[in-house]
Order: C-alpha cells, then sequence, then structure tokens
C-alpha cells in the first residue's frame, strides 16, 4: 500500500506534484465532479473545466503517473469510492485555494501540503495585518525583489496610476488579436453537449485548456498584449470585449501557470526594453498585488464572511442578469453580452459596471458573488469572495476597501463609449432621461447617510449629497432607477440597441 495524491481541477500542474507520488508509484486522484457540472454556469465555463482536468489525466499517463480518473456525484463520494478501491495509507493533497474545499477535505481526513500556486506566506501575511493592499503589494515588491533596485522602486516610484488610467480613445482605439487556440474534435463534441442545458455562447476557444496551451497565451501576452496594458486598464469599450487585457487569469486560475513564471516572464521583456515600466508595473500589481491579497485574505478569514451585508441590501440578482440578457443600460448590456458571448470580461466592467450597478440597486452581496463564481470562466469561491463581497459591494464595511467603490454616470461616460448611444444621460439625476446610476450614486449617500459617516474619504460626496437642491427628486426618481438596473424595464422604451 502506499499513499495516494489527490489534485483538483484549479490544481492542474505536473511541475509541481510531489517527487515521491511518481517514487512510490502511488494513485494520482482526479475527480469529475458531476455536480458541479450540472450546476447552472456559463456553458464555456463548464467546458473549460471538463475539458481541462480530462487534457490534464492524459497528460499524467504519458509521463508515467497511476491515474485514477473518476466520474463521480461528489467529491466525498469519489474520494470514499476511491479508498476503497485502493486502500492508499493516506490521501495527501496540495491545499485547496477555497474555503468550502478545504473544509471538506479535511473532513474527509486529507493531509494538506502547503500550495504552491501562490506567493504568499499566510503565517507572515497574518502577522502582518497589512491595513491596505497597496502596503501588501510594496512588500511583496521588496520580498520577491520585483522592479527593485538597491532597495528601492525601479523609476523612483512604486506606481503609475495618473499615466494608467486613460479614457478610451475617442477612435476606439486599437488592440491586439486575442490569443486562442482551436477546438479539438472532442471539445467540439463537448460543447455541443453541453450547449443544451448551460447558458451563454461557446468561446472555448479563447481559452487555455493545457499546459502548452497556457504557455503559447503567456509568450503572446508579454510580447503583444502587456507592453499596451497600462495606459488603458481602466477603460472599457462597447466593441472590444478584451482591450490590452492579457486575460490570463484562466490560466493561473486552473494552476496551467504559476505566479511566479508570469512575473518572471513580464520582468525579462521589461529587462529588454519591450515592456514600458508604466505597463509592467501596473501588469504586476494585479499579479504579485491584488491577486494574491485577495487570495490571502479569503485563507485567513472565518465561513461567515460571505454573510456580510453592511449597507443591508436585500435585492436578488435579476433574471435580466443571470440569463446574460440584453439590458436597457447601453454599459450594463455591453458588460452582459461580452460574459455571455466570452465567459468574461475585464476588470472595470466587474468592478465600475457590474459591481457598481449592483451596490446601487442594492442586490444581495453573496448572491452577486455566487452568480459570479459561476458565471465567469476565473470565477472561484475565492476570487469573487473579496473582489465582490469587500471590494466590489463594500458589503464588509471597509475590512478590505477603505472606500465604496461606486460611480454615478458620468465616470462611465469618462472611460468607455457605453453612454454615445445609450437614451439614458448620464449629467441627470432626477429627470425620466436620467442614467439609473447617476440617479442611484446621489441616492446612496442620503439612503447610507448614518452609516457612512465614519468614512473620511467620502465625506465630501456625502455633504454634497445632503446639500443637492433636487434631493427630495433624486429620491423620487430612485425606486424607477434600480427598476431599470434590475433589467424590469423595456429595452425598447429606454435605449437604442448595442
Amino acid at each position: 500500500m502506499s499513499r495516494s495524491f489527490l489534485i483538483l481541477g484549479d490544481q492542474l500542474s505536473r511541475n509541481v506534484i510531489p517527487p515521491w507520488v511518481m517514487e512510490e508509484a502511488a494513485t494520482v486522484l482526479l475527480m469529475e465532479n458531476r455536480s458541479l457540472v450540472a450546476r447552472p454556469g456559463h456553458l464555456t465555463r463548464t467546458a473549460l473545466y471538463l475539458s481541462a482536468l480530462r487534457q490534464f489525466a492524459e497528460e499524467l499517463r504519458q509521463h508515467g503517473y497511476r491515474v485514477d480518473y473518476r466520474v463521480t456525484s461528489s467529491f466525498s463520494t469519489g474520494l470514499a469510492d476511491h479508498v476503497a478501491e485502493y486502500s492508499p495509507t493516506t490521501v495527501v493533497m496540495h491545499r485547496p485555494h477555497g474555503r468550502r474545499a478545504q473544509t471538506l477535505f479535511a473532513r474527509c481526513g486529507v493531509q494538506f501540503l502547503p500550495s504552491p500556486f501562490f506567493l504568499t506566506d499566510i503565517e507572515a501575511f497574518a502577522a502582518r495585518r497589512y491595513s491596505t493592499m497597496e502596503a501588501f503589494y510594496r512588500d511583496q515588491r521588496r520580498i520577491h525583489e520585483i522592479l527593485m533596485e538597491a532597495g528601492e522602486p525601479v523609476g523612483g516610484r512604486w506606481n503609475f496610476d495618473e499615466l494608467n488610467r486613460q479614457p478610451l480613445p475617442k477612435d476606439g482605439g486599437t488592440w491586439p488579436t486575442p490569443w486562442s487556440w482551436e477546438l479539438s474534435p472532442d471539445e467540439t463534441a463537448l460543447v455541443r453537449e453541453l450547449s443544451a442545458t448551460h447558458p451563454g455562447a461557446d468561446a472555448l476557444a479563447y481559452w487555455p485548456r493545457t499546459r502548452e496551451q497556457a504557455l503559447a497565451q503567456l509568450d503572446h501576452a508579454v510580447t503583444t498584449i502587456v507592453p499596451l496594458f497600462g495606459p488603458y486598464e481602466d477603460a472599457a469599450s462597447t466593441s472590444n470585449w478584451h482591450l490590452a487585457h492579457t486575460r490570463l487569469s484562466v490560466a493561473l486560475n486552473l494552476g496551467l501557470l504559476l505566479p511566479g513564471e508570469v512575473v518572471d516572464a513580464v520582468v525579462r521583456e521589461f529587462d529588454a526594453g519591450r515592456i514600458p515600466l508604466p505597463s509592467a508595473e501596473g501588469f504586476l500589481r494585479q499579479i504579485i498585488g491584488w491577486r494574491e491579497w485577495v487570495w490571502a485574505l479569503h485563507q485567513i478569514r472565518d465561513a461567515d464572511y460571505p454573510d456580510n451585508n453592511f449597507l443591508g441590501a436585500t435585492n436578488p440578482v435579476p433574471s435580466t442578469w443571470r440569463e446574460l440578457d440584453e439590458h436597457p443600460m447601453v454599459c450594463l448590456s455591453t458588460a452582459l453580452r461580452h460574459l455571455h458571448d466570452f465567459g468574461w470580461t475585464h476588470h472595470i466592467e466587474r468592478l465600475m459596471i457590474m459591481t457598481n450597478a449592483a451596490t446601487l440597486a442594492g442586490l444581495r452581496p453573496r448572491d452577486v458573488a455566487r452568480w459570479m463564481e459561476i458565471t465567469f470562466v476565473d470565477g472561484a469561491e475565492w476570487v469573487m469572495e473579496a473582489n465582490v463581497i469587500g471590494m466590489g459591494m463594500f458589503a464588509d464595511g471597509g475590512a478590505t476597501a477603505t472606500k465604496p467603490y461606486i460611480a454615478g454616470g458620468n465616470y462611465i461616460k469618462k472611460m468607455t463609449d457605453c453612454c454615445r448611444t445609450c437614451a439614458f444621460q448620464p449629467t441627470e439625476r432626477a429627470t425620466e432621461t436620467a442614467c439609473p446610476l447617476t440617479t442611484l450614486y446621489w441616492t446612496f449617500f442620503l439612503d447610507h447617510s448614518e452609516r457612512l459617516a465614519g468614512l473620511h474619504r467620502i465625506a465630501p460626496q456625502r455633504r454634497a449629497a445632503e446639500q443637492r437642491p433636487d434631493r427630495v427628486e433624486i429620491l423620487q426618481r430612485s425606486d424607477q432607477a434600480r427598476r431599470i438596473v434590475r433589467g424590469e424595464i423595456s429595452t425598447a422604451s429606454h435605449s437604442t440597441s448595442v
């Protein structure tokens, strides 16, 4: 008898399997969880999970590993069946990324090894008690010596935000062709099978399913996309779904790439003079800063964290959103269309359009997080928890972000081209054609005045809302604005088609 080594569908790296697995001829257990497949998640997300897992199992077999690939109704059932058949002395795995999986497998007696899929030492992170992501990010730069020179940041600055927050070019801009890899016949058949039961379009070709594909995407990203990333990282477009975003989150979140590999590739291109410093810094901030920060927070938070609801929001995720349908507001219609077509949107469409609208319309944070978790191709419990509940919807009252990330229509008008074809006017607050985000932006400060009283960063906006001469009219308009955000009012009546 020997140990078994369990690998989950987001740990698909042969390079981090412990040597003893091969030395002991231990069995590698992979489980295709049909309960996850049956969830009403995006078609592309579900196909990606199945294709990547199946091809990884075949890769292991080709490299001489003994593989037990189980199709099972649940992880606990599959694990019990494996133990009954193989009688391992112990089952070992790298620590799962998410809290739900950690709880489940710990209860089943699985032994955890430290995760090799992140750079951060959790014990050190917990001891340091970082108050902001910026402080954590600077420590990351120092600890891992990334873009550092003699103990100081290269270029003499920690960030280049003022250079990296340009609005969408007036002509829409010219953007790189997104990386893709043709589907195999088996994948084509898989997509066809799933299309009858899962929402969304087939975009599987745009996402890597194997290590070979992930490395090809990484090469494309660092040579073609990252050099252009910085200036327009906060812009959004009705006609282009990817702009200069690398879309490497899927490969990283599946384990097909490790964060250190991505960092090294970007630094090599920067050192060779092929990536400008603002773009290199802005991109690496996402990898070693925000991504690690979100994961580390998830590791140290309690299981009841997702129930946080600081603003007391109670509305469910609207059917228009869940069905990825056309929406009366062009900005939301664009984001939902991109999500429908590709199972993905970049961070501005997620944060400043979708979760901004969800916050202003009073959608229940936990519901929004779970919906995004099963709809986005790079969605996961640990990803959406701090991104949506913490930062996006301020449901933890400031434990993740120092202020609510909300904005009215003027921000959307500045950073995107959405308002050009929308019937709602971003500068109006209380008229029939007022942008619902503008109406609800001011309503937010009026409705939550007491809750927000201690947040000094937004004190000027709160005072401005309380002093608005049209505040009564704004509040009268707010119920209708929420209905529009929820998609309850006909598109034909309120917006041009996008």
